[in-house]
């Protein structure tokens, strides 16, 4: 194990140990004893950059557990990990490719990196500002008015987000279609005109089973829809790293937009998949997302880890997971523009740290990633709160607050937002602090003791959203490294990929003997 430069007796091992010391030590510790014996916690606790806050002071620890997890993350090499990350070098072993999406931010990579980023965003932008002035015709003639995104995953999340938080209620009609169910596109065409109507098929590699399936099945429906075999290519807009599959499958050369291997699925929002937000909120807003991210980008690279915000989220993650042994997460908005906000880091925490194997080819040492769920406040207290506050298991929970509402709300009044926030404040004091009952009486008990991080957006524009998605990516590259895991590989989404091949082909009645039995017998029952 490589010691700390500083301290030669200071390896991986020994930091875990403390930090397994102070563990043992906090469970007799109560938060609503550190808050009310330190009335400067929440000033000490606390970070900020920009238009993102973010108070810890409601977290089980204290400087004593910081200095420790600080510690263990210099011996675990952080310093390195994030010039590695940020020089383009390989910090995606197990498939050989750097993950160099902050270069599409425009920070780090290379003079080609650069170059061909902004190459490929200026025809994205090109292309956006055609559909948004009406530029581009359907078979008829007519302008295209809507836009349907066909991608999954990393392809759908980050787009579908960002434009269900900042898109207009006017202008290009954006969609997205994410699941095979039939359903899913069929609602998603609901009231629009094959005339006017363009796809933007999204995949890496342009072999993606779901994506194709909608793809073909939204081409049947413009053929459905009047448009001549030789017309429906106007109609459909390719992103993919690999251009000529998407030619190959019919996409035209002036409809095509790419991205590199060098982007993960789930980072891949800042490249040109994020075509939709350009469309339904124009280039200048997706602009403004992009330099949102580069700040944190910037903060995160160049920022000592008792300041960095980014580095202090993902180790306190990996404290209550790993140390507090609390699996579960809670991601609670209190914007109801940010309701999709725990699906997309579902993804990206449970995809990119949800391993059991480590960079050197064993079991990792420490329990991964937490299980992260949760809805938009404050919905949610109307439902599983009951649980975050009396029930068996303690689950840390992020909440994320708007300082101030979007202008231009129809019929708007303080009086709404400052509910909102007022819930979101009480939430995270109540399961800090809890209640004790009369004695007899555990029906009104509430322990409290439940920790919790409280993130405030100063508002919730592009660049502020840019700088929180951000921020959550580079927590799981800082968890990561200190777990001693992989962020970018995914080979946990494969094998299920590659059974339901022979499962497609037994449900087509081309047999079953490739299948275990169990499993033959279902398909039997669903035939």
């Amino acid at each position: 194990m490589t010691a700390h430069p500083a301290d030669p007796g200071l390896t991986p091992a020994t930091c875990v140990a403390t930090l397994r010391q102070h563990a043992d030590r906090f469970a007799s510790l109560h938060l609503r004893e550190l808050i009310h014996d330190d009335p400067q916690r929440s000033q000490r606790l606390s970070l900020e950059l920009g238009s993102v806050y973010a108070d810890f002071s409601r977290q089980r620890l204290d400087s004593s557990v910081l200095e420790a997890l600080h510690a263990w993350a210099q011996v675990c090499g952080f310093d390195t990990a994030r010039q590695r990350l940020f020089a383009g070098e390989i910090v995606n072993p197990t498939e050989g490719r750097a993950a160099l999406h902050t270069a599409l931010r425009g920070v780090g990579g290379s003079a080609d990196v650069t170059q061909a980023v902004r190459e490929q965003r200026a025809l994205m932008a090109e292309l956006a500002n055609n559909l948004r002035a009406g530029r581009l015709t359907g078979f008829s003639g007519e302008p295209i008015q809507a836009l349907v995104c066909i991608g999954i995953g990393g392809s759908d999340l980050g787009p579908r987000l960002v434009c269900d938080a900042l898109a207009p209620a006017t202008g290009v009609d954006v969609r997205f279609v994410a699941n095979v169910d039939p359903e899913d596109l069929d609602r998603a065409l609901v009231g629009l005109n094959p005339a006017r109507t363009a796809f933007a098929i999204i995949s890496k590699t342009f072999t993606t089973r779901e994506t194709l399936a909608n793809a073909q099945a939204a081409r049947q429906w413009l053929t459905a829809g009047g448009c001549p075999a030789t017309d429906w290519p106007a109609h459909m807009i390719g992103v993919t790293a690999v251009p000529q599959a998407a030619l190959t499958w019919g996409i035209r050369a002036d409809r095509l937009l790419q991205f590199w291997d060098w982007v993960g699925g789930r980072y891949s929002l800042w490249s040109t998949v994020g075509l939709g937000v350009a469309v339904a909120c124009g280039p200048a807003v997706f602009d403004a997302l992009l330099a949102g991210a580069a700040d944190m980008d910037r903060h995160f690279r160049d920022t000592p880890l008792n300041a960095n915000l980014p580095a202090r989220m993902g180790l306190v993650s990996v404290w209550n997971r790993a140390f507090l042994n609390l699996p579960s997460q809670a991601l609670i908005p209190y914007a109801e523009r940010l309701r999709l906000l725990p699906a997309w880091l579902q993804q990206l925490a449970m995809e990119s740290n949800g391993k059991s194997a480590a960079l050197d080819g064993h079991r990792a040492l420490l329990p991964t990633s937490p299980i992260i769920w949760g809805t938009s406040g404050t919905n949610a207290q109307h439902s599983f709160f009951q649980q975050l506050h009396q029930g068996p298991d303690c689950v840390p929970v992020d909440f994320v607050l708007v300082r101030s509402p979007r202008p231009g709300l129809s019929g708007v009044s303080d009086d709404r937002h400052r509910i909102l926030l007022a819930n979101g404040i009480a939430q995270a004091a109540a399961l800090a602090l809890g209640k004790p009952a009369a004695p007899g009486d555990l029906h009104r008990d509430f322990p409290g003791n439940r920790p919790s991080t409280t993130l405030v957006l100063q508002q919730l524009d592009a660049h502020t959203l840019g700088a929180l998605l951000a921020c959550h990516e580079h927590a799981t590259y800082t968890a990561a490294t200190v777990l001693g895991i992989n962020p970018f590989d995914q080979f946990g989404v494969e094998l299920g990929k590659v059974l339901a091949s022979n499962v497609e082909r037994a449900l087509a009645g081309q047999g079953t003997a490739a299948l275990d039995t169990v499993t033959a017998a279902l398909i039997t029952q669903l035939r």
